[in-house]
């Protein structure tokens, strides 16, 4: 198949640049004479954000892995088959399993004895640690960010209603 067979449109990026921005503009400007017209509501909506930052992240964090799931399956699956390797040759959660090629080898090779920073040892690490997830830190930044974020709004809508500032 060539290039020629398939017919893309051509996009006009500074068209669709300008219509996002626009839709942004308009969404804002909503949002904010919904806020003038309703500031205890909007206020309270803040509040509760920013008590509670998941109400906001978790459909953000389903639409990220609803998208990315053929790429996240594909990794997955890099991530599983060293832990399954390190399984099937005997290094588990709870340390190197008896009677296995890891526990004969250990036997042989060290002894009572296994070095700081030898393969063995990153073997016997990554076997007994259960990390299936990572990310976990950066999503609790992303929590405070929104309760941040969404502290300072509700202290401007207040602020705004209460004369504060125009």
């Amino acid at each position: 198949m060539s290039k020629q067979d398939i017919d893309l449109p051509d996009l006009n990026w500074s068209i669709l640049w300008d219509s996002s921005n626009c839709l942004i503009c308009y969404t804002s400007t909503e949002l904010n004479n919904w806020s003038i017209r309703h500031p205890y509501i909007a206020a309270g909506a803040l509040l509760c954000i920013s008590g509670n930052p998941e109400l906001i992240l978790t459909p953000l964090r389903l639409a990220h892995y609803t998208c990315l799931l053929p790429f996240r399956l594909i990794l997955w699956s890099f991530k599983l088959l060293p832990r399954f390797i390190l399984y099937i040759f005997g290094f588990r959660r709870e340390g190197v399993a008896k009677g296995s090629y890891a526990s004969r080898y250990q036997s042989r090779r060290y002894g009572g004895y296994v070095p700081r920073e030898s393969t063995f040892s990153k073997f016997q690490a990554h076997g007994a640690t259960d990390d299936y997830e990572d990310g976990e830190e950066t999503e609790s930044i992303f929590a405070v960010l929104v309760s941040l974020i969404t502290n300072i709004g509700f202290m401007f809508v207040l602020g705004r209603e209460w004369g504060w500032w125009y």
